[in-house]
């Protein structure tokens, strides 16, 4: 008589394999437990700041970040914890980056930010997509501003530094006796030495004021000694000696002190070297 129902039973093949799992107990680390996959996201909106203090750029970006519970660490507010690092990983970037390169400064947070990494001391990983950076006009305006008036200022030091080392040149070098400003002016006049015979009068009244001793303040008298000690000193470690100088003077004269000579020979404010440091 046929079964009413279909015959499921195993074979013999079936039937040994059954049997010899029965007899063979299981090993605890043949069971391995993957914990699932977990992943968030949040968009979010705020200011960055900038290079320069109070012009911030806004940046909206998606925060994305997943728990890896094989870790063995655990956070309270993982959602927190992957915005704020996200946010100090796009700071120290954009902390670095003047307003008008908001731009090329998308670019790089979108680039730099997507890299994925753990949240130090906990089991988040979090990194961002879809950056976007913008500015506000009145903002924008400003730094370009910002920007005019540290031009004008540096051109300004510039030419500072230029008279003072045309003066210095005149002074020290040139209108030093009568025979050295006779060579200097025949060189520039074309060798016309009557004219230059006439003028000598000139240029030895023109040598005695120029040797006059006036009444200099310390700080330029003190660069001045210094300088005229080293004659062959290169320009371009002028400036260092004047800092070196000020240094020295903030550690045993006291801030004040180097205060007021850093003013008087010009070092530009930020270089003023005050008890001990930069």
């Amino acid at each position: 008589m046929s079964r009413p129902w279909p015959d499921f039973r195993p074979g013999p093949l079936g039937a040994l394999k059954a049997w010899w799992r029965r007899r063979v107990p299981r090993r605890a680390e043949d069971f391995t437990f993957v914990p699932p996959a977990s992943s968030h996201q949040q968009e979010f909106e705020t200011p960055l700041p900038s290079a320069v203090y109070g012009l911030d750029f806004q940046v909206k970006l998606t925060i994305v970040w997943r728990l890896d519970l094989a870790t063995g660490l655990r956070h309270n507010s993982p959602r927190s914890a992957a915005i704020h690092h996200v946010l100090q990983r796009a700071k120290e970037i954009s902390g670095k980056a003047m307003l008008v390169h908001h731009a090329a400064l998308q670019h790089q947070l979108g680039d730099e930010l997507a890299t994925e990494r753990q949240v130090p001391g906990t089991h988040v990983w979090a990194r961002a997509e879809q950056v976007k950076v913008s500015v506000q006009e009145e903002d924008l305006e400003m730094a370009r501003k910002h920007i005019e008036l540290l031009r004008n200022s540096t051109f300004k030091l510039a030419e500072r530094d230029v008279e003072r080392a045309e003066i210095r040149y005149l002074r020290d070098e040139v209108l030093t006796d009568v025979g050295t400003a006779t060579i200097w002016w025949l060189q520039r006049n074309g060798y016309q030495v009557e004219e230059a015979v006439k003028l000598s009068n000139h240029l030895s009244e023109l040598v005695k004021i120029a040797q006059r001793q006036p009444a200099t303040h310390w700080a330029e008298s003190l660069v001045s000694s210094v300088e005229r000690a080293m004659p062959e000193l290169e320009d371009s470690h002028r400036k260092d000696l004047r800092q070196h100088l000020a240094k020295a003077l903030s550690v045993y004269g006291g801030s004040r002190v180097a205060a007021e000579f850093a003013d008087q020979i010009g070092l530009p404010a930020g270089e003023q070297h005050t008890n001990g440091h930069v």
